[in-house]
């Protein structure tokens, strides 16, 4: 059941960022979910998904979550990310959550049962992680969480005993040259992984309104904007430190998603989609056979 319920990620917020109408700074951690659908069946546990978040909104438990599904990267993958304000308030959640579905009758119950039998045939795997969030090696993450659409989520795993190194190559080498190339479009909140991945992975997530965000070179403005020494320091920073890197986009999915009422009415046609209408039936033929 606590799979189901909490889901998803490589390195991934919030959903990570708090659920506020203002732009605010990302939460102090994360529960991070990760999920591997088999090849075939991403339509079918979407609608899945969205049915454990009927349920979700009906019972209104405390277990809320931003859904992705990929736009670059694992087409079979989905995530969800839940925003914590410490890892104690986490359990407090789950005991909550399994307390209230517990408690269904009826219809409820009977839904509750057979989404717990049907979850089995569509997942190859699955994974959670818990993250601290890294103000240090952040860039102006502060943002209108309900007002994104996308997370770029890019997954760092730094080799051995270099964690403090990477930590300042972010702090003193790249983070100032993003500040020198005034890229102020691109916000990214770092949060390093401390369980559930191997040591040293850092998840950085970049949330954006649209992809037409892609179209801007930042990284290539950032290059530019270095001096040869900076430019020298910095490749050789990644050389001795990253061990892999990788990126993706993902799309936020609001059916598949539990937010808030007060980030839902900030932007209640995106957050509240009408359900899918239901395919027409074929009209019968009239008149004497």
């Amino acid at each position: 059941m606590k799979k189901s319920l909490l889901f998803c990620l490589v390195v991934i917020l919030l959903s990570a960022f708090p659920v506020m109408a203002q732009p605010e700074g990302p939460p102090p951690a994360l529960l991070i979910v990760r999920e591997e659908i088999k090849p075939g069946m991403m339509s079918v546990h979407n609608r899945h998904s969205a049915e454990f978040t009927s349920i979700f909104n009906q019972l209104q438990t405390p277990n809320y979550r931003i859904a992705m599904v990929p736009v670059a990267g694992n087409e079979n993958e989905v995530i969800y990310i839940t925003p914590l304000e410490s890892f104690a308030e986490l359990e407090t959640i789950n005991r909550s959550t399994e307390s209230k579905l517990e408690s269904a009758t009826g219809m409820t119950r009977a839904n509750l049962e057979r989404l717990d039998k049907e979850g089995p045939a569509l997942h190859n795997a699955m994974r959670d992680m818990l993250a601290i969030y890294r103000p240090e090696l952040s860039f102006n993450p502060a943002v209108n969480l309900s007002q994104m659409r996308y997370f770029s989520v890019t997954t760092t795993r730094v080799k051995p005993g270099y964690e403090t190194q990477y930590a300042d190559y972010l702090q003193k080498i790249l983070n100032p040259a993003r500040q020198n190339a005034k890229v102020t479009n691109l916000h990214l909140a770092v949060f390093q992984v401390i369980s559930g991945a191997q040591a040293g992975t850092f998840i950085t997530f970049r949330p954006m309104k649209s992809l037409a965000e892609i179209d801007d070179p930042i990284f290539r403005r950032v290059r530019a904007g270095m001096s040869d020494d900076m430019r020298k320091d910095a490749d050789k920073a990644v050389r001795e430190t990253v061990m892999s890197g990788e990126s993706s986009i993902y799309a936020f999915a609001p059916r598949m998603s539990y937010v808030p009422k007060d980030m839902a009415a900030a932007d209640p046609a995106f957050w509240n989609p009408k359900p899918a209408a239901a395919p027409a039936k074929p009209k019968g033929k009239t008149g004497t056979r």
